[in-house]
């Protein structure tokens, strides 16, 4: 009696597929939705106190000011490539006493945000959130991140993803 040789392969296949069917049903489940959250124009600036060596900053801070925060990673391609727009923002705006920049680095401890300051020739004052704490009140995905407020502490602005500088000057007036 003659067995057939793919007989077997078959139903380790099938096996498989079973499990992974089923293994992705419950994965999918727990996920989130992608862009879940966000912070929209019209929206307040949540409650937040962020720290870094020169102090702490707070949304008491931001009262009558106008607010650019902007989230990044240094590992993150579309922000290494925003980095020269955002040093454009930061110094342009930086000693304006009715403009605080904020440059956030989301999931990354200082260390890691001074080396590659130092490697790439970045002099820029940021602050490490590397527990996401400050992030998770703004989002809950995708950087770069750029949110302007206006004096009242309402967003005016928001950007993902990209930089855009050309922007800036005219929402700022």
């Amino acid at each position: 009696m003659a067995t057939n040789p793919y007989l077997c392969p078959m139903k380790y296949l099938l096996f498989y597929i079973i499990s992974l069917l089923s293994l992705t049903a419950c994965i999918h489940e727990e996920l989130p939705p992608a862009g879940g959250f966000a912070l929209e124009e019209g929206d307040p600036l949540p409650e937040f106190s962020i720290s870094n060596p020169d102090g702490t900053v707070s949304k008491k801070d931001l009262k009558n000011k106008f607010a650019l925060i902007i989230f990044f990673s240094t590992t993150c391609s579309d922000c290494q490539k925003a980095f020269p727009d955002i040093s454009t923002l930061y110094h342009t705006y930086k000693d304006d006493p009715s403009v605080c920049v904020l440059l956030i680095a989301r999931g990354e401890t200082e260390e890691q945000v001074a080396a590659y300051f130092r490697e790439h020739q970045y002099n820029m004052k940021f602050f490490a959130d590397p527990d996401l704490n400050v992030y998770s009140l703004f989002a809950d995905n995708t950087i770069p991140r750029v949110f302007l407020a206006g004096k009242d502490g309402t967003i005016i602005l928001t950007q993902t993803e990209k930089v855009d500088t050309s922007v800036f000057a005219d929402m700022y007036r």
